[in-house]
């Protein structure tokens, strides 16, 4: 599994803000809090896992780097 630094990104996802991984394949993959109707339902979503919704960002993070493993993708930048 790639390495990166799983705990700014959790802070930055408990805040409330979305995190952008930019992927080898040009793609770009936008985990961030879920909001229905303009409020947090206390969730996050990738869009590397479509109908995915997990209540702690490390799980998420942590899903949506296997899912690129498995794909052979490789994170080129994080925003």
């Amino acid at each position: 599994m790639q390495e990166m630094p799983i705990l700014p990104l959790v802070e930055r996802l408990t805040a409330g803000q979305s995190v952008t991984l930019s992927i080898s394949d040009g793609q770009e993959i936008h985990i961030a809090p879920e909001v229905i109707t303009g409020k947090l339902t206390g969730n996050f979503i990738s869009s590397a896992l479509p109908q995915v919704r997990y209540d702690d960002p490390r799980i998420i993070l942590k899903e949506t780097l296997a899912k690129l493993d498995e794909q052979s993708l490789t994170i080129t930048s994080i925003d």
